[in-house]
């Protein structure tokens, strides 16, 4: 479980058929504002009936959304107010979809493309598909445009767009973050920490997961999944300085953490995936500010299922992608799937 062959925090969900440790999520405190159960989700848009798993989730600046399925690597589109339609229907080379974001300016929707659902098969072989990779689509037409594979050994799980077209993606297996400089055909190691590692077995065995970039287009925050914590990447003083790695002081473990994005105001949400507890939360936090000592965790919503990543529209709309995995990973892969899936929407407060 813990090998190079996780993918990610929903690999993790999907391989795992005992309940495995995750850090305790502590009693609310004076920095931990909790909600009432599940107070600001305001619409579920429903999935259609055969589109399961869902993940990976952007949207455009006209409100429509686009999710990718981790199961097969569909990715549907959804104008406002209209039916979810198909932009890609998944191929031999792009099978999961288990992050997306869009590149506006190049007319380009970027995704992490894992073999999470070939851990499923006996013995958890792969099936062939070695290598993790990412991949972008033509977002008017779905057009596969671009594929690059991960560097041996190396587990994509989510990414974030830079201003220039570069991408940031997130290595859950080598506790690393790694880099496509813009036209690039291959990622390099940018920057590896100790602290991103992850100990352990099952869901404790998972590092680097949620990742966002800052409106100033160069500050990081990555979570890593199993051990909870939280940190941001800050630029080198000079080009050739490394990045510098800090961690958020927050008041307790967040809880298999994974998608994130800045909001407009510049606060950080991410998601809680809530294996243990079942309580899976959207969380609000300010980790750029110079607020000494502990950062409260706003809970924004609370009981999602499972979520595993979100996307935050400029107006302060949040789309978060709920996975319902929770009964697979604490009675094992042969509970069936939900027979409903959606994407849940919450406006955010002031």
């Amino acid at each position: 479980m813990c090998s190079p062959s996780l993918a990610g925090a929903l690999t993790a969900l999907l391989l795992a058929s005992t309940p495995a440790a995750s850090p305790p999520a502590p009693a609310s405190s004076a920095s931990d504002v909790s909600a009432k159960s599940r107070p600001r989700v305001t619409e579920q848009l429903p999935l259609p009936p055969d589109f399961t798993i869902p993940n990976g989730i952007a949207h455009a600046v006209d409100g429509t959304l686009y999710v990718g399925s981790v199961a097969d690597g569909r990715v549907l589109r959804r104008a406002p107010g209209g039916a979810w339609t198909e932009l890609f229907p998944g191929s031999e080379q792009v099978f999961s979809a288990t992050s997306l974001r869009l590149d506006a300016p190049r007319n380009l929707l970027w995704g992490t493309s894992p073999d999470a659902m070939g851990l499923l098969r006996p013995k958890g072989t792969m099936g062939g598909r070695r290598h993790a990779r990412i991949f972008a689509l033509d977002a008017r037409t779905g057009a596969l445009r671009k594929l690059v594979h991960l560097p041996e050994g190396a587990l994509g799980n989510d990414l974030t767009v830079a201003p220039d077209g570069g991408l940031y993606v997130t290595d859950s297996a080598r506790a690393s973050v790694l880099y496509l400089r813009p036209g690039g055909e291959h990622l390099e190691t940018w920057v590896t920490d100790p602290r991103f590692k992850a100990q352990g077995t099952g869901m404790s065995a998972v590092g680097p997961a949620g990742i966002a970039l800052a409106a100033d287009g160069r500050t990081l925050a990555v979570n890593t999944y199993g051990p909870g914590r939280l940190f941001l990447i800050h630029p080198g003083a000079s080009s050739d300085a490394p990045p510098r790695v800090t961690e958020v002081e927050l008041p307790r473990r967040l809880e298999n953490p994974d998608g994130m994005r800045f909001a407009p105001d510049g606060r950080l949400l991410l998601v809680e995936g809530s294996i243990q507890s079942g309580d899976g939360r959207l969380i609000r936090v300010e980790v750029l500010g110079k607020t000494q000592g502990p950062r409260t965790l706003e809970v924004l919503a609370s009981e999602l299922e499972s979520p595993v990543n979100l996307t935050v529209s400029d107006e302060g709309m949040v789309w978060v992608t709920e996975a319902r995995l929770r009964d697979r990973l604490l009675k094992g892969t042969s509970v069936p799937l939900p027979e409903t899936f959606w994407v849940a929407s919450v406006p955010l407060s002031r």
